[in-house]
């Protein structure tokens, strides 16, 4: 019985460990997974018409009358799908989704993964250098949840020596230099209560 305890909990932890596509299966077939946006950036036409996956976080959210343009800063995909969090991007592409995308919603920060269809390429600007923008049409898309933050804060030693030589139990058990070990302080022991302390059996 213990044995098929352990045995049931070890499968749910590997179940917990297993990557969760952001996609269904059907969505994902005949899309190129090798294709990454530095590939669009050096070459677009030859990549027209592809079918790819690409991720990572978002610029700006532009609606417009028909569709909503999202200028992404495209980066390397987990194993799930999940754009990594790392400053070596693969440079900008755009993302072309055919309904309303709130920018409230769909805010630069955000992570945003996308499966669509090489369109083509758009010029602007990137301040003032010239930037050509690799166009995806977006099929499915998804919108990542802020992972938490966690911050590890420095432990900062004790600065000064400790006060007593060792063995400081002898402080404790009598042998202190101002006399025996009083846990509610010298006033005690030489105060109001003198006389029960001086009678009492375990001072010694």
């Amino acid at each position: 019985m213990r044995r098929s305890i352990l045995l049931a909990l070890a499968l749910a932890g590997l179940a917990g460990c297993a990557t969760i596509p952001p996609f269904p299966e059907e969505a994902l077939l005949g899309v190129d997974r090798s294709v990454t946006v530095a590939d669009l950036r050096r070459d677009p036409a030859a990549f027209l018409n592809r079918q790819v996956l690409l991720g990572g976080q978002i610029l700006a959210t532009r609606p417009r009358a028909s569709d909503t343009e999202v200028e992404v800063l495209g980066a390397p995909l987990r194993d799930s799908g999940r754009p990594r969090d790392t400053d070596r991007a693969q440079g900008r592409f755009l993302i072309v989704a055919p309904e309303f995308l709130d920018p409230a919603v769909y805010k630069p920060g955000r992570q945003v993964t996308v499966v669509g269809r090489v369109s083509g390429q758009a010029e602007r600007t990137v301040g003032d250098q010239p930037y050509r923008y690799p166009v995806v049409a977006a099929e499915r898309l998804r919108l990542w949840a802020p992972e938490p933050r966690y911050y590890a804060y420095p432990y900062e030693p004790y600065p000064y020596p400790y006060p007593y030589p060792y063995p400081y139990w002898h402080f404790y058990y009598g042998h202190h230099p101002f006399g025996h070990y009083h846990p509610y302080g010298p006033h005690f022991r030489f105060g109001l209560f003198h006389h029960f302390y001086r009678h009492h059996p375990f001072d010694r």
